[in-house]
């Protein structure tokens, strides 16, 4: 994992590099996350993203957007309200289809800040049950208009989020547990 941030981190900087080609920006948003496979009721966890991005032409249709994002992410049950904090690196490739309508699609790698899992007024830190990297595929719709950029992104999880299948998350039936994560996100580009 160490090897995927370091590569992740030569990327940005290449990226950065290019100053002349590269444009630097903020975005937020808004989250809709769940954790797939659940097997008890419950609704998306509601959160917020925001962060910093780089993007860079690689072509006159494709360009490169490293992203530093602080993203909320979760899940609800009937019992439980389980929060995640993450630091996410999404490495997003975009290809233009017309105009400023584009394609969004790259590896996203996420390092976990805290979690914590909330019944009622209690609220217990479940950090040392959770696999501390995260894995997902990100695939989106984004548009560019001047300086700013519309998107929505769904961010596939691919690794457990579990360290082990017992203890404090005990969701699902022994399978993986990954984070799925719609994200609607408004950036500003600074030119």
């Amino acid at each position: 994992m160490k090897k995927i941030f370091l590569a992740a981190a030569i990327m940005i900087s290449g990226a950065l590099g290019a100053q002349a080609q590269t444009s630097l920006g903020i975005k937020g948003g808004i989250n809709v996350a769940t954790i797939r496979p659940l097997y008890e009721p419950n609704e998306p966890r509601i959160g917020a993203h925001v962060g910093l991005f780089a993007s860079t032409p690689i072509s006159g249709r494709f360009a490169l957007q490293p992203e530093l994002l602080y993203s909320q992410q979760g899940v609800e049950t009937d019992r439980y309200t389980y929060t995640y904090h993450y630091l996410n690196i999404p490495l997003i490739f975009k290809g233009t289809l017309s105009g400023g309508l584009h394609l969004q699609v790259g590896p996203q790698f996420g390092v976990l800040l805290a979690s914590n899992r909330k019944e009622g007024k209690s609220s217990l830190d479940i950090t040392e049950s959770m696999n501390r990297y995260d894995g997902a595929l990100a695939l989106g719709l984004g548009y560019d208009v001047a300086e700013w950029q519309i998107s929505a992104r769904y961010n596939f999880g691919l690794s457990d989020i579990r360290e082990t299948k017992n203890g404090d998350l005990n969701l699902g039936r022994g399978d993986n547990l990954t984070n799925d994560v719609f994200q609607f996100s408004l950036g500003y580009r600074f030119r």
